[in-house]
């Protein structure tokens, strides 16, 4: 498990805002503080509340999440944060995201880095028994 915090510019629609972001490899999903959420974009309602339990053993539980652009090394991600009371820091990146996008942290320089940052459109995808095309 690593952690590394980070000054960046993340961006909701309502406005943009630099933010202390935390990089937690020991968290599996990206988690937001509630007020900043707020402030920064239209929280969405889940279809299901969502639990996590903390490194603490604390357990939370949430029904909103916001659809969020964060700049690293001038590159925009998009990431779906959850709205969580308390946190640690305002935005928590987690290891889903930053193996998404693949986002390395450099605990020498104490910085996240973009290795590459690209999602296929999976939807251009065709899957089939042999190896995947791609569609036409």
């Amino acid at each position: 498990m690593g952690i590394i915090r980070q000054m960046l510019r993340v961006k909701g629609d309502k406005r943009e805002e630099k933010l202390n972001v935390l990089f937690d490899s020991g968290a599996s999903r990206s988690l937001i503080g509630t007020d900043i959420a707020k402030e920064l974009s239209t929280p969405r309602e889940l279809l299901i509340q969502r639990d996590f339990t903390t490194a603490d053993g604390h357990k939370v539980s949430c029904r909103y999440f916001s659809d969020l652009a964060v700049d690293i090394e001038g590159k925009k991600i998009g990431i779906e944060a959850f709205l969580i009371d308390d946190l640690l820091a305002p935005l928590i990146l987690g290891a889903l995201d930053m193996e998404a996008y693949m986002i390395k942290l450099d605990f020498a320089k104490k910085k996240a880095r973009s290795i590459r940052i690209y999602r296929p459109d999976v939807s251009s995808i065709i899957f089939s028994p042999g190896k995947p095309e791609q569609a036409s």
